[in-house]
């Protein structure tokens, strides 16, 4: 019996060791060596060394044949491609903001609550090549940026209540403070749809509308992102007003009755 316990162990400890290996990459950290990954993890080089072998013969890991260094593999695009495209709401709404992308010709961006962070599911760059899209995948703080603050304004009241008194600022217009953003917030609720210019990059300008499902509840928020001078003073009522159409269209499709 305690032979079997110390196997469950075992057992139980390499996979968290294989899974602290594999957090050890990110966006701005994409390729790294054994000793980068050793310090990051907080384990022995020997243990990485065993594990990083076992993850690149399962695809989970490549190597750069020149520089040595090692980065996520396919593997993860393979079981990321299952669980998006086994995504109800992702289906439904692809064909709307294929659509709004077209029509907008700007980045369109698709995100879902996720513990105190806005989750990106589905990005589709303009092909003007505006440079600050959202990659899928990606993760933003629940205040910055019209999409975030969109989706934290359906939100109950206690996720706001969950977040610090002063927030990290990504330029110098991004909301640091909590009155601020209540303030946001309330605007957002009233007028239907979230703005932002230059929170998350200078220079972008993005509005954001909610999306519903049949019980009423919010499912994701919806956004479109371009540089400042796209919109123009006659363009931004058409943008706000095919954003809108997309999420209510969506919010249709996902069984949501609006109440009059």
């Amino acid at each position: 019996m305690t032979q079997s316990v110390d196997k469950n162990k075992t057992g139980v400890r390499a996979v968290d060791r294989a899974l602290d290996i594999i957090e050890t990459f990110s966006l701005r950290e994409r390729e790294l060596t054994l000793v980068d990954i050793s310090k990051k993890a907080g384990l022995p080089l020997t243990t990485v060394h065993r594990n990083v072998q076992s993850l690149l013969q399962r695809g989970y890991l490549e190597q750069d044949e020149i520089s040595g260094k090692f980065r996520p593999g396919m593997q993860f695009v393979r079981i990321a491609g299952i669980l998006i495209q086994g995504l109800d709401l992702v289906q439904k709404a692809s064909p709307y903001l294929q659509r709004l992308a077209k029509t907008t010709e700007m980045n369109v961006n698709l995100s879902v609550y996720d513990d105190g962070e806005a989750l990106c599911l589905v990005n589709i760059e303009s092909f003007h090549n505006f440079g600050f899209e959202i990659k899928v995948g990606q993760k933003l703080p629940i205040y910055a940026g019209a999409l975030s603050k969109l989706i934290l304004a359906y939100l109950p009241e206690r996720e706001f209540d969950r977040l610090s008194d002063t927030f990290k600022t990504f330029t110098p217009i991004t909301i640091s403070q909590r009155q601020e953003l209540k303030h946001d917030i309330e605007s957002i609720r009233q007028h239907g749809y979230a703005k932002s210019e230059g929170e998350l990059q200078l220079g972008a300008v993005a509005y954001a509308a909610p999306i519903f499902n049949y019980e009423g509840k919010l499912e994701a928020g919806i956004a479109i992102t371009g540089p400042e001078h796209f919109f123009t003073e006659d363009k931004r009522p058409q943008y706000i007003k095919a954003l809108l159409l997309a999420a209510e269209e969506i919010s249709r499709d996902l069984g949501y009755k609006k109440v009059y």
